[in-house]
């Protein structure tokens, strides 16, 4: 028997409709293919330094949008753990906090994902929405296959 080309997914969690929509995705290819599954969710802390730097925040509330970000990162991560449990799925959540577009290629990588789902976006809107900005990125940068959910 062939090895199977999907052996590990990776899905992005955003906490967007589209990254739900994407996670529903994946967990269903997970368990028709019988893939490993793993649920990302990075909290951008850097766009918070730069925000920091050019005095747009404080440090306390800095510190306090950290938290913020990390507590919903953990609740969109749970709540993707609910949905494949539902399914009869079982997968790794991972939290990492940082830039996505430089964490999620070293995570497909040191992972050896065979498969990255995540949402859509809107192209035209690379330049102005950050998130959209930063799934682009990671596209230009990701070392695996890509599925676009939308």
């Amino acid at each position: 028997m062939a090895k199977s080309l999907i052996n590990h997914i990776l899905i992005l969690v955003d906490g967007t409709k589209s990254s739900f929509q994407a996670a529903d995705y994946a967990i269903d290819l997970a368990r028709t293919v019988g893939a490993r599954l793993t649920a990302l969710a990075v909290v951008d802390t850097d766009t918070l330094r730069q925000l920091l730097n050019v005095k747009i925040l404080v440090d306390t509330e800095m510190q306090e949008f950290e938290r913020e970000l990390e507590q919903s990162a953990q609740n969109q991560l749970d709540e993707v753990r609910q949905r494949a449990m539902n399914r009869r799925v079982k997968f790794d959540a991972v939290r990492r906090s940082g830039n996505s577009e430089v964490i999620v290629p070293i995570e497909l990588a040191e992972r050896k994902v065979d498969l990255l789902v995540m949402g859509a976006f809107q192209s035209e809107k690379v330049k102005h929405d950050l998130i959209a900005r930063q799934r682009q990125q990671i596209l230009d940068r990701a070392v695996c296959s890509i599925v676009i959910v939308k």
